[in-house]
């Protein structure tokens, strides 16, 4: 089972910012999310009369509750709207760790006067420092997910954009765009000089096949109409060309990796793509945006077993029992953490549960090596 528990959606209330909740609504109905609203006022808010402060606050509060409304009629799970003041990234990025979200939709802002570049500000500092997936959205967007592009360049965001981007692929019946491109030898320098610049250029593309079956291959593209295209050229400048030229809905692509990609959203040229782009936009670093239940509680089992045996070792029996019995909460079939309650109950002078704990584990491991021989048994009278 596949989780997206907490969508945080900062709203600028002086902005548009329906396409924001309307994708907030669509994904959290495939998912069952949480949807949180938070509104930031600016530091210079609190400087004045008391009057005005409760007047932009009133406002705000207004504003957000009619938001709030529309989620409740959706059936969209949500609580009560969040106001805070002062720097806006700070304050969206602490809300979003102190809300445990799995994704911040944000809106790509409003235009500077004058300015060419389609995304403002806010939102470009956003996904440039939050270590949470961002989802930004153009003002007047579309909410269709029904064409994907994820450039890769085999780092470890960008396995991370690609599990991302196929989950939304599968979850949304979409089509899916995997994309590699190699900057060619002319690229480098105009100084560079190779008497056979095509030869070299058919080398790097090889490469680059080479590199991407390879990174492919751990990826389980299962129900999901994808494609794997490789280019020649500029890195972000083919990005862009391939979402006008494919008319995709939305790119999915991590913020930190090797070359090209780097330099795409975390260096100089940063909005040659992110400013120019027509469509939605996800950005990720290493955390996934759609998780599955069954890692998740692996990795807290992990967790708990681990403080449970150091604690063990401190002799702290009570912490140790706590944290053995946190395991079976999660999974009550984990064996070495009843094992393990038997010894520490044992060493603790508790024999009665020592004894139960024991037998616990021992009924256990009997089931299952049972059900195994009975399941051999059946695949050898199958075949």
């Amino acid at each position: 089972m596949k989780q997206l528990d907490r969508i945080l959606v900062p709203i600028d209330i002086n902005d548009q910012y329906d396409a924001q909740i309307n994708t907030a609504i669509k994904i959290a109905r495939v998912y069952s999310s949480e949807v949180i609203i938070i509104h930031v006022l600016p530091e210079e808010a609190g400087v004045g009369s008391i009057k005005v402060h409760k007047a932009l606050l009133d406002n705000a509060t207004e504003f957000l509750n009619k938001i709030n409304e529309t989620l409740i009629e959706e059936r969209i799970i949500t609580k009560d709207p969040i106001i805070k003041q002062g720097k806006l990234i700070d304050n969206i990025l602490k809300e979003a760790s102190a809300q445990d979200v799995n994704l911040i939709i944000a809106g790509s802002g409003r235009k500077i006067q004058g300015h060419r570049h389609k995304l403002g500000d806010s939102a470009e500092k956003l996904m440039r420092y939050s270590p949470i997936p961002v989802w930004v959205v153009p003002p007047k967007g579309k909410t269709k997910i029904s064409n994907i592009l994820c450039p890769v360049d085999y780092s470890e965001p960008s396995k991370s954009a690609l599990k991302n981007a196929i989950s939304l692929a599968q979850d949304f019946k979409a089509s899916l765009r995997v994309l590699g491109v190699v900057e060619p030898v002319l690229s480098f320098s105009p100084r560079y000089q190779l008497e056979d610049f095509e030869e070299e250029n058919t080398i790097r593309m090889r490469y680059l096949e080479k590199e991407m079956k390879k990174f492919l291959k751990d990826f389980d593209f299962s129900g999901v109409d994808y494609e794997i295209d490789l280019q020649i050229g500029s890195v972000p400048l083919t990005i862009v060309d391939m979402v006008k030229k494919h008319k995709h809905d939305l790119l999915i692509m991590g913020t930190t990796g090797r070359s090209g990609l780097k330099r795409v959203l975390m260096g100089s040229v940063t909005s040659k793509v992110t400013r120019e782009l027509p469509c939605s936009f996800i950005t990720t670093k290493s955390k996934s945006l759609i998780y599955s239940k069954f890692d998740n509680d692996v990795m807290e089992i992990e967790t708990h077993f681990k403080k449970g045996m150091k604690m063990a070792e401190q002799r702290r029996h009570k912490d140790a029992i706590r944290e053995f019995k946190l395991c079976l909460r999660i999974n009550d079939m984990y064996i070495p953490a009843i094992h393990k309650l038997s010894e520490v109950y044992h060493q603790n002078g508790e024999e009665a549960k020592a004894k139960y704990y024991h037998k616990l584990a021992k009924e256990l491991l009997t089931r299952l090596w049972d059900e195994d021989i009975e399941k051999e048994i059946r695949e050898h009278y199958r075949s």
